[in-house]
């Protein structure tokens, strides 16, 4: 079996929307990955973060289609429990730039308490260590 890669909601947003700037590159990213035997893993939040921003771009029926096709992509969803939280809100609380978002704060508590390999993102906010290249 591969690595146990988080995917994020900006390469998900990416995936689904053929007109997004980084569509071709989260394709080829992630069918890279796939054929390695990567798999992806997302948040419960990642997933209603993802639907929300596919709504606001391109309309609720985009936004169920990309729910209803979500496991074409995604190979585990996990749910945010308490400890979860608690340790993403740690996270988030230790942080001082404005616009800090709790998702990417939350993807980095499971990747910590999971001791996954990596994250699948086009966001600068995560350290260059855990990102999947």
């Amino acid at each position: 079996m591969g690595r146990k890669i988080i995917i994020d909601s900006n390469v998900l947003v990416a995936l689904y929307k053929a007109d997004d700037s980084t569509h071709d590159r989260a394709v080829e990213t992630a069918r890279s990955l796939h054929d390695d035997g990567d798999i992806f893993i997302a948040l419960n939040l990642v997933v209603q973060e993802t639907a929300t921003v596919i709504s606001m771009k391109a309309g609720q029926k985009e936004a169920r289609e990309f729910y209803q096709k979500r496991l074409s992509v995604i190979d585990q969803e996990i749910t945010l429990d308490d400890d979860l939280e608690k340790l993403s809100w740690n996270i988030f609380l230790r942080q001082n730039k404005k616009g800090t978002s709790f998702v990417d704060c939350a993807n980095l508590a499971l990747f910590e308490k999971y001791k996954l390999d990596g994250i699948l993102s086009f966001d600068k906010f995560y350290p260059n260590s855990v990102l999947v290249k």
